[in-house]
Order: C-alpha cells, then sequence, then structure tokens
C-alpha cells in the first residue's frame, strides 16, 4: 500500500570523524554529500495534507560539512517540517565558544532537538569533555524538544555515565546488532544456536510501532536511495520523485521484499542458505540474521540492497567482540 510519511531521516554523509566498532556504517568509503536541491525536489514531491512531523539529520557526522547542513536545513524550513532534529557525536563541543556557536546556528535553522552520543564505544576516541559541553550550550539556547545524550551499551551493561554528569536526559539502548555492531557479543556470553523466528520487531519499533511494510518514515541518503531499514533499498531519488515512491510502494515491488514480508527474517535465511550461505555460530537476534543474510545476498539484489556503506566489512572487530 501506499507510504504516508511522518518524518524522514536524512543521511546527510556516511563519512564520520570516528570509527566507532559498533557503528551501523562503513564512515570511511568514498565521499558523498546529500545534495539539498535534490532534497528540496524530493519534499515538493510529497503528495500530503499536512507537513510532515518530523525530520531528523543523521549520519555519519553531519556537521563535518556544515555547509551542507545549512542548507539542507534551510530546504527543511522552506518546506515545513513540525519540529527538525540532528544527531551528533558533539566533537564540536572543545570549546565553549565553538559549542555556543554551533548550537545557535542550527536554532536559526530551525533545529529544535539535538541528539548526541556518550559511550565507551565514542569515548575511544573522543573525550567525554566535548560532549558534556556540547550537551550544555543545547541546554542553555533553549533546545529541549527530544534533545538526549544517548548512550549504547551491551544487554547486560550499566552506562558508563551518569545521568548526572550531562545537562540533557541521559538516553541508555542496546547497541543494534546491524553493520558492525553484529560483530559484539555481550561479555561472557554465546548466541543461542536456535535461529530466531519472530518478525521484524525492531524495524516496526523504529517506524512507529506500525507494520514494518506499512512505514511511517524513510530514510533518504547522499546517493539518493530511499530506505525502509539500514540497506534496504525501495527507490533512488534519481530514478523516481519520492512521491512517486511512496505511491506506488509495495512488499510485491520485489521478491526480496515479499519474502522478507511474509517470512521475516527467517525467510532471507531460507533464502540465503539455499544459495550456498554457511553461517558460523548463532544470532543474538531477528535483526542480527536479517542483516547478515542480506550481507551474504547482497550481491545478487544490487538494487535493493545497498549501498555498501551499510554493509561494513566485520573483520576489523572480529578481535574485539
Amino acid at each position: 500500500m501506499p507510504l504516508v510519511l511522518s518524518g524522514i531521516t536524512w543521511i546527510l554523509s556516511y563519512r564520520c570523524n570516528l570509527n566507532c566498532r559498533h557503528c551501523f556504517f562503513d564512515v570511511n568509503g568514498d565521499l558523498r554529500i546529500l545534495d539539498p536541491g535534490l532534497a528540496a525536489k524530493a519534499l515538493a514531491s510529497l503528495d500530503q495534507n499536512e507537513p510532515l512531523a518530523w525530520q531528523h539529520v543523521s549520519g555519519g557526522e553531519p556537521l563535518l560539512f556544515r555547509e551542507e547542513l545549512f542548507r539542507l536545513l534551510e530546504v527543511i524550513q522552506t518546506h515545513g517540517s513540525k519540529t527538525v532534529g540532528i544527531a551528533s557525536n558533539g566533537f564540536w563541543g572543545d570549546s565553549v565558544q565553538h559549542a555556543r556557536q554551533t548550537v545557535s546556528q542550527l536554532k536559526q535553522r530551525g533545529v529544535k532537538g539535538v541528539c548526541l552520543s556518550a559511550d565507551g564505544y565514542h569515548q575511544c576516541q573522543l573525550p567525554l569533555d566535548h560532549v558534556r559541553t556540547a550537551a550544555e550550550q543545547v541546554a542553555a539556547l533553549g533546545l529541549h524538544k527530544h534533545s538526549f545524550v544517548v548512550c549504547c551499551v551491551q544487554e547486560e551493561s550499566s552506562p558508563p555515565h551518569s545521568a548526572e554528569n550531562f545537562a540533557l536526559p541521559l538516553a541508555k539502548v542496546s547497541v543494534r546488532k546491524i553493520g558492525k555492531g553484529s560483530a559484539l557479543k555481550p561479555d561472557g556470553t554465546t548466541c543461542d544456536k536456535q535461529i530466531p523466528d519472530a518478525p521484524c520487531s525492531n524495524l516496526c519499533c523504529c517506524l512507529g510501532e506500525m507494520s514494518p511494510f506499512e512505514p511511517q518514515m524513510v530514510w533518504i541518503d547522499p546517493y539518493g536511495n530511499v530506505l525502509l531499514c539500514y540497506g534496504l533499498i525501495i527507490g533512488n531519488l534519481h530514478e523516481r520523485s519520492l512521491g512517486d515512491i511512496c505511491r506506488d510502494y509495495s512488499v510485491n515491488q520485489s521478491p526480496l521484499l515479499e519474502i522478507l514480508a511474509e517470512q521475516g527474517p527467517m525467510g532471507l535465511y531460507r533464502l540465503a542458505t539455499a544459495n550456498g550461505w554457511q553461517p558460523s555460530g548463532g544470532f543474538a537476534d531477528e535483526c542480527e540474521l536479517c542483516w547478515q543474510a542480506r550481507y551474504f545476498l547482497r550481491s545478487s539484489w544490487p538494487g535493493i540492497l545497498g549501498p555498501d556503506e551499510c554493509y561494513p566489512d566485520r573483520e576489523d572487530n572480529k578481535n574485539k567482540a
């Protein structure tokens, strides 16, 4: 059925100044930055009576590319959105002056919420004080709409940073077992050998408690890919407008989507093993099963399973997991 969007997450670039070992993406590939003109055409093509409830800018690290980021935010303001947020690792909190200038520039361009990251993965490479200073300026300048410090942890771990260290609420989330994160397991535990056989519940949660194939949001990346989930493409803006992609969307548009809709990640497991996949070990959850099966299948479905940045090589993490 057609997609009626509540929101869009714009992946400005997959490039990042950090290279966290739990990240969804390969952050060191070819540099590609989202064209704000392409975003403007995409938003203009939407046939919806109300402005989008929200738009969010992510990456990579979007504040590495300020000119393009600010142009994208101006496009979002022009086309209207009830709330606008941005995700960042807070590297620009290296001084109070730099942090205040950055937050002021974001606020001027309509940003109402800033999501910062603080955990053992990011802080291997970035001083915690940078995040603390960034959070203080977000709070001081009144950006209280969905502003958080997000702490990624293994399932049974405690956040390494206490809430009183920050001027914003601390949100503890589990590492998702996709991308490089699929190589990470909680210390001292192993995955159950039983194959997970539940629907795409994590995708469902990300998309607003709807069926994963009646989504309320999409991701749009710098290649113009419109994604239903990280690495799962339903169209490209260089080939068709966002309005057309949403109006014509159906799980029957490809056999791969149909299998995922009807059988869940287990269906992709069966498809991959029938085509020669021989997985070693078990899977932490349906997300990991789905991502690993897609990793194997992506060469056979290049128009649907991509881009390469969503399927990073996990080899450099295996000895660290």
